[in-house]
């Protein structure tokens, strides 16, 4: 993945709070986690995917940071 991309992609997500989480799945099985997330009272839709064409659910590593 391009680094410039990822920053402008994923860094629209700082300042926003996760507000809800559920698994939601697809009509062709797959389950996906999705994130309800707000900043501003604006919200957003994060749902995980094993890639950019949504062909399965995806995986996120959570760790501690500094």
């Amino acid at each position: 993945m391009n680094a410039v991309f990822a920053n402008e992609y994923y860094g629209q997500l700082v300042g926003f709070t996760i507000k809800k989480f559920y698994i939601e799945r697809d009509e062709f099985g797959s389950s996906f986690p999705v994130f309800i997330m707000e900043r501003n009272g604006e919200k957003v839709k994060v749902s995980l995917s094993s890639d950019e064409e949504g062909n399965d659910g995806g995986f996120a590593f959570i760790e501690g940071a500094e």
